[in-house]
């Protein structure tokens, strides 16, 4: 019998074709029900070459849990590109804060307030100094090696804001010196600041000549065993010539953004609804 059925393979040879042709339909239907897996490899590697591979990064939209978020670039008058992340509210902004990072920081590290402040009403623009983080082209040094004075980053924030009303500055370490430096320097554009963990003396950022001149309103943020900021808070905290001034001691060494906590944010955001909103 086996050897009746082999001697008959040409017999077999349509059913043998059918079987086949069944075959190829299932393979084709499974292959045509996966779509999404091209889609998620495609996707995916350029979206991140989008944000980080440009070296003048255009416009490019995001959300967060309160609003929209969009990174801009905007240039320096000594030939810096800036880039940074605005936060919008929705409906009519109240005011505008710039957030200045800590050495070897970047703009991010802002976020938790940023998206508070968006949901208060404020403006947050949060950039990356000049050599850190996405801000690398320009006439200097990056990275570890960055400059450390970056006043003429904050007044081209400022310029590239609609209306260039006045705004409020908020800045962590020698970024909070830096704040204060350009708000005692330009006290027609600067309506508050909060600084947390300014140094009494940063790398020759002086602090305490402008904490003698800025009269705004000015609140300090201080981790009482920071012995990075070591005394400076304080320093600053009793020269100042401002009459609405307030210096806050919170437990711990940290340093910087590192104070970034939920009540710490709260009082930021109180602090800069009262102010920006006048």
């Amino acid at each position: 019998m086996k050897g009746k059925l082999w001697g008959k393979g040409a017999a077999l040879r349509p059913l043998t074709r059918m079987l086949w042709a069944g075959a190829l339909v299932l393979l084709a239907g499974a292959l045509a029900g996966c779509p999404s897996q091209k889609t998620t490899v495609e996707t995916g590697p350029a979206a991140s070459t989008g944000v980080s591979g440009t070296t003048a990064p255009a416009t490019t939209a995001r959300t967060s849990p309160a609003g929209p978020v969009k990174e801009v670039s905007f240039k320096t008058a000594d030939g810096w590109t800036i880039v940074g992340d605005l936060y919008t509210p929705t409906g009519t902004s109240q005011g505008t804060v710039i957030l200045l990072h800590q050495r070897s920081g970047a703009a991010g590290d802002w976020q938790p307030l940023c998206q508070e402040l968006q949901k208060a009403g404020l403006t947050a623009l949060a950039i990356d100094l000049r050599g850190a983080g996405r801000s690398t082209q320009g006439p200097g040094p990056t990275g570890d090696n960055a400059p450390w004075d970056t006043t003429g980053d904050i007044a081209a924030a400022i310029n590239s804001l609609p209306g260039k009303r006045p705004v409020c500055l908020a800045g962590a370490s020698y970024g909070a010196n830096n704040a204060l430096i350009y708000a005692a320097a330009h006290p027609d554009q600067v309506k508050g600041l909060a600084l947390f963990s300014p140094g009494a003396n940063y790398h020759g950022l002086d602090a305490l000549a402008p904490a003698r001149q800025y009269r705004g309103p000015l609140i300090i943020f201080h981790a009482q065993n920071d012995n990075i900021a070591d005394g400076g808070p304080q320093q600053i905290n009793n020269i100042t010539v401002s009459t609405d001034h307030t210096l806050m001691v919170i437990s711990g060494s940290g340093h910087g953004t590192q104070l970034l906590q939920p009540d710490v944010i709260a009082k930021a955001v109180a602090f800069f609804t009262r102010v920006c909103k006048s």
